[in-house]
């Protein structure tokens, strides 16, 4: 959340639940389960529930991963519970399960409000709420933590929304700055430790907003940005032992540079947007998030600042952005108090849409595998539903262009001109992409009824990896007017780990003539 929320601690709104508006059997329902809601903490009863402690963290990122492949059931819902060491509580989880009947899939909590300043700033950092966070994992939901850190640049801690000068010094724990940054990460690491000890997984985010000019470590230099973080993440993963994290990346939506902090493939598990926003479906940055080829999250939305604490922000309309703009979205986390779907509109309509997966509804496989952001199951890296998604041509007559003509699913393609007396065309992204762990790559493919294609049109599926740009394809295939797929076993494939370009190699034959076009579609890494 920007520090121009939490430079106070935020005031509680009214949480009278607003009135039901479906059927009287559904009433009774949702009404049953407000009544059940009455304790502080979210307990399981029922059967069906299935608890994600004791999953691994790869488990956990396979099946979030996944989640934008279903037909229904594919985003998860998420809701911010609170600061740790200011009033944390499930108050407005309950009020929000008394108006929706469904309790959030992911829980956050915050391990420190950073405007606060003591004589020993590491009592500032606080994980009480992991009792909490721990019976919501073990009533089958997921559970999320960032830290709004008071500066280390300060002895008495607070000045979260002053710029840090000494950025660099954190990278040094001799500094007065890197040793208090250190007990940061150290007071931390317990509270992250006690949640590995319950088998919790937890989507850690750290620096959030980090190209925004709100907090201490925003708007820093990129470079040192990105060492601090891969800093971090080596003290606490293998230092601190601590395999039970997934990281989060996550720039605030406001603001460009949202890619130039990010750290690497290897030091990052997911990315996101921070998003408060009015009108969801004009949020930007979406295809810059997704172009890093890991699971994406709506990490932070709610209203804008203008509009929050007047109750009549629709959340309708971010389930219809998703929907609509943002489809590969693993899960959203919807903040709380007057930003909160519960002092706001349309929190049913959000929490029961077919696409939300809510607490209980988790079909986690505990079987599932994969390192890194991509997960163990199959991944669409572009689906073009929002845009072109970087892809550029290369020899063809014109776009290429996102457009509703043909998909092999979704609505949306990516499309071209082409001169088919060219004789070879390329579609392509060139731009890095981790898919270590992954087995293969497909694409579908189409090819315009108009135009003559001779013998026939063939396309390749193709890679471009290391520093040599070494060249691997898929073999040509016979591209039809109908949905063509290529398929590329990345088995034998060298670098994959930096993989510099992704494309569809086209090739018609002498005998072709006429302009056509080309099509691509559902790239996707299994």
């Amino acid at each position: 959340m920007t520090g121009r929320h939490v430079s106070t601690p935020p005031a509680r709104p009214d949480h009278r639940p607003r009135p039901a508006r479906r059927a009287a059997a559904l009433l009774a329902a949702v009404l049953t389960a407000a009544a059940a809601a009455a304790a502080t903490a979210p307990t399981s009863s029922a059967a069906t529930v299935t608890g994600t402690a004791g999953l691994s963290r790869s488990a956990v990122l396979a099946y979030l991963a996944g989640l934008p492949n279903h037909s229904a059931n594919r985003v998860a819902s998420g809701f911010f519970g609170g600061y740790s060491n200011n009033g944390f509580s499930l108050t407005q989880t309950s009020a929000l399960q008394s108006q929706t009947g469904q309790w959030p899939a992911v829980l956050g909590c915050d391990y420190g409000a950073g405007w606060a300043t003591a004589t020993d700033p590491t009592t500032l950092i606080d994980s009480s709420c992991n009792g909490a966070l721990a019976d919501h994992a073990r009533a089958g939901g997921l559970v999320t933590v960032d830290v709004h850190y008071p500066s280390p640049g300060y002895a008495n801690g607070g000045n979260l929304n002053t710029r840090l000068s000494s950025f660099a010094d954190l990278l040094n724990p001799a500094t007065e700055t890197g040793a208090r940054w250190r007990s940061y990460l150290d007071k931390t690491a317990q509270g992250l430790a006690d949640l590995r000890a319950a088998g919790v997984t937890v989507l850690f985010r750290p620096f959030h907003e980090m190209n925004g000019d709100w907090f201490w470590w925003g708007n820093q230099d990129p470079g040192t940005f990105q060492q601090v973080w891969r800093q971090m993440h080596d003290y606490l993963v293998t230092t601190k032992g601590l395999d039970n994290l997934l990281w989060v990346y996550a720039p605030d939506m406001s603001r460009g540079n949202r890619t130039a902090f990010y750290p690497g493939a290897a030091t990052v598990d997911i990315v996101g947007l921070d998003a408060y926003s009015d009108t969801p479906s004009t949020v930007p940055g979406y295809d810059e998030m997704i172009a890093l080829s890991k699971p994406f999250a709506l990490t932070e939305i709610g209203p804008s600042n203008s509009s929050a604490g007047s109750g009549t922000f629709d959340y309708s309309l971010w389930i219809r952005a998703i929907h609509d703009k943002f489809p590969r979205t693993s899960y959203f986390l919807a903040w709380n108090d007057k930003w909160g779907p519960q002092a706001n509109q349309g929190a049913w309509n959000l929490f029961n849409d077919p696409w939300t997966v809510n607490r209980g509804e988790l079909a986690i496989d505990p079987n599932g595998g994969g390192t890194g952001g991509t997960g163990g199951t199959a991944q669409s890296l572009f689906d073009f539903e929002s845009g072109t998604a970087g892809w550029t041509g290369s020899g063809i007559a014109g776009g290429p262009w996102k457009v509703q003509e043909w998909a092999s699913q979704g609505s949306s393609s990516l499309k071209a001109d082409v001169d088919l007396g060219s004789r070879t065309v390329y579609l392509a992204r060139t731009a890095g992409t981790d898919l270590t762990g992954r087995a293969a790559l497909s694409a579908d493919v189409h090819l315009a009824p108009w135009g003559s294609p001779g013998s026939g049109v063939t396309a390749r599926l193709y890679v471009k990896t290391g520093s040599a740009w070494t060249w691997t394809d898929s073999g040509p295939v016979t591209v039809t007017s109908g949905t063509t797929t290529l398929r590329l076993n990345l088995g034998s494939v060298a670098g994959l780990s930096d993989v510099r370009e992704i494309g569809v190699q086209f090739v018609s034959p002498a005998d072709s003539s006429g302009r056509s076009a080309v099509y691509v579609d559902n790239v996707t890494a299994s």
